[in-house]
């Protein structure tokens, strides 16, 4: 926010000053800079333009993550997809989808982990995608994409065997 906005604005708030590298000012909630941080938060798909990523540096920055929208790109230029949505689990950016609504399905057609992603990334691949399946009526998961290698491929399938 401009300084004028902020001077008229954060008196009226519970806001205090708080440091964050890189920055002139910064303002945050007392609570968040006292409190611990949730260990777990269930495994989301985050929409392209969500508040989280939307500015591509701060997203390089917080999580080591590019996001691109290769939407407009040839097809043949497009490295993870039409539309693809980030993966967020334990507050890491862990992955990400091209995902399409095809029928009755979810159809996951491209998939692709970060290096730093974990073990448990096919579970939380899989329950991100249960999640938005029901979030969205459909009553199957079709992955019929690649993975970025065999044996994720094979992690993905298994974790969503039985999916729904």
């Amino acid at each position: 926010m401009p300084t004028p906005v902020t001077a008229r604005l954060v008196p009226a708030t519970r806001l205090v000053p708080a440091r964050v590298p890189g920055w002139a000012t910064a303002w945050a909630d007392p609570d968040a800079l006292t409190s611990t941080l949730r260990p777990y938060r269930e495994p989301v798909f985050l929409g392209l333009f969500d508040n989280l990523i939307w500015y591509r540096p701060r997203t390089l920055r917080l999580f080591g993550f590019t996001q691109v929208f290769e939407a407009y790109k040839p097809a043949a230029r497009r490295r993870h997809g039409y539309y693809v949505c980030p993966l967020l689990a334990d507050g890491r950016l862990i992955g990400r989808a091209d995902l399409a609504r095809c029928g009755d399905n979810l159809t996951v057609l491209q998939v692709g982990l970060e290096p730093h992603a974990g073990q448990g990334a096919a579970h939380h691949f899989a329950h991100a995608c249960r999640t938005l399946a029901a979030a969205t009526g459909r009553s199957h998961i079709e992955l019929t994409g690649a993975a970025t290698d065999p044996a994720t491929g094979i992690a993905q399938r298994n974790a969503l065997d039985g999916a729904l």
